[in-house]
């Protein structure tokens, strides 16, 4: 296959431009998520909030590595000291029962990618798969949460709670409003995914053939590449 030197520089430049548009995608969201977890309404033990909506609507835009690298930001970003969770920040957080809820979102963030873009992140997702993909994020973070929440509040704090009530209080009491933000969360990406990955490498503005080329130094001062 004969590659011209232009189609070499341009591939090179594309790739660039990738790399620098994921890291800002991936700022972004910690972002959004830091502010999600301040947009909040304390009803009981777990506030409601956006921060939920927010990781499922990452999940399904970035894909399972970039979204999970947002979520894995947020986390130690909170964990150090900085206080962007929804009580506060710093190590001792994970003594908080809705401990639980972040923990999750390193689990349920990657796996409802998958279901939503598959492993090779396509950019032209169906509704369907979207939907499905932020009810399996909603699924595994009411799992890690509603289970963390009991194991804390009836072996740590010493306050009785049998699971049915914890089910009732971490996870059933959220079902209506969080329902409605997994359908939003994928009709927003049926959206905006094919406009930000506009071809099916990705953020690259070339060809997934193109894209998936190797390509090797010149021979000679010629204008052309040519395979061996």
């Amino acid at each position: 296959m004969i590659r011209s030197k232009e189609n070499v520089a341009m591939i090179k430049r594309s790739k660039t431009r990738s790399r620098t548009l994921r890291l800002v995608l991936i700022a972004v969201f910690v972002a959004l998520i830091a502010v999600g977890a301040f947009i909040k309404f304390p009803i009981g033990i777990v506030p409601v909030s956006m921060q939920c909506a927010v990781c499922i609507l990452c999940a399904l835009t970035l894909g399972a590595k970039d979204a999970t690298v947002a979520v894995a930001v947020y986390l130690a970003m909170g964990l150090v000291g900085i206080p962007i969770f929804t009580a506060g920040g710093g190590f001792a957080y994970v003594l908080q029962p809705t401990f639980g809820y972040l923990i999750g979102y390193i689990f349920a963030v990657p796996a409802g990618a998958l279901v939503a873009r598959g492993a090779r992140n396509t950019s032209r997702p169906r509704l369907w798969r979207l939907l499905a993909g932020a009810f399996v994020t909603m699924a595994i973070v009411y799992t890690f949460g509603v289970t963390y929440m009991y194991l804390m509040l009836n072996f740590y704090m010493g306050k009785a709670m049998d699971l049915s009530k914890a089910w009732l209080t971490g996870a059933a009491v959220f079902l209506p409003t969080d329902t409605v933000w997994c359908v939003v969360a994928a009709v927003v990406a049926h959206k905006v995914v094919p406009v930000v990955f506009k071809n099916s490498c990705g953020m690259c503005g070339l060809k997934a053939e193109l894209c998936a080329e190797e390509y090797v130094r010149p021979a000679s001062d010629d204008e052309t590449e040519i395979d061996e």
